[in-house]
């Protein structure tokens, strides 16, 4: 019996605490409660801080009629991603220095024209980058939920290739390619907060850039050949936005 007396008197204690809490934020919605969170020491990009994200890019693209430098597409699909795995430290406040790791593969299946002649082609291209990166962020909101971020970064990849044409139900060309890829390239972007230190993230990648590619082929197993290629360029393409998760550790940090 005096246990369960102790019982009632413990809950009476907690029951007008928990209603005095509750009488003190009835009045404020949601959206409040979250403003106040944000107005109050919250400081994401602040020396200290830590990052990780997640991004990818998708593009799907179904040709028809589409004339190439070396064929022509009579018809097919084009479908290529990126994944992207970021991480980073805050070295001072809103600037980070990082690195991604990404991972890339491109898909044609289709019927092209090349020389004259009707050919299937399969090709399958994947190759994986190691990036360091600089990236310098401003806030474009008080509360630093909507800011602008711009990352310079530099890419050092490896993959390779397969080209398969067939004509009449027969192999008539093989082409495998072994890849390397130097990058460098400055990509903008937009980063939200959305609930607390995750935020969402919208980037061009590589809107100006650099990129050095090497491509060592073989050709039905007998020729061999090697080619090196310079391209500077300057490419917004709007099918291949990154989007992406982040979080930021420290967020709450007194300055």
């Amino acid at each position: 019996m005096k246990n369960i007396l102790c019982v009632f008197w413990i809950l009476l204690g907690i029951f007008p605490s928990g209603m005095q809490a509750q009488e003190k934020n009835k009045d404020k919605d949601p959206y409040e409660l979250m403003s106040k969170y944000y107005q109050e020491d919250f400081n994401p990009f602040n020396k200290g801080n830590w990052y990780l994200g997640f991004a990818f890019s998708l593009k799907d693209q179904k040709l028809e009629n589409q004339a190439r430098l070396f064929d022509k597409v009579l018809e097919g699909n084009d479908l290529s991603y990126d994944l992207t795995f970021k991480g980073g430290y805050f070295i001072s406040n809103y600037i980070l220095v990082g690195g991604n790791i990404i991972y890339s593969r491109d898909k044609f299946t289709g019927t092209t024209l090349q020389d004259g002649d009707t050919l299937q082609r399969n090709r399958i291209n994947s190759i994986g980058t190691i990036a360091p990166t600089f990236k310098t962020y401003f806030p474009l909101t008080k509360n630093k939920r909507l800011s602008f971020f711009n990352e310079i970064g530099l890419g050092f990849g490896f993959g390779n290739s397969i080209i398969r044409d067939i004509q009449n139900q027969d192999e008539i060309n093989k082409v495998y390619t072994e890849e390397f890829a130097f990058t460098a390239g400055i990509s903008p972007g937009i980063t939200f907060f959305a609930i607390e230190n995750f935020s969402f993230e919208i980037q061009l990648n590589n809107l100006i850039g650099y990129e050095l590619q090497v491509s060592k082929k073989n050709t039905n197993d007998t020729e061999e050949s090697k080619v090196t290629t310079h391209n500077v360029n300057f490419n917004i393409d709007l099918l291949s936005l990154n989007l992406g998760l982040a979080y930021y550790f420290g967020t709450k940090k007194v300055r």
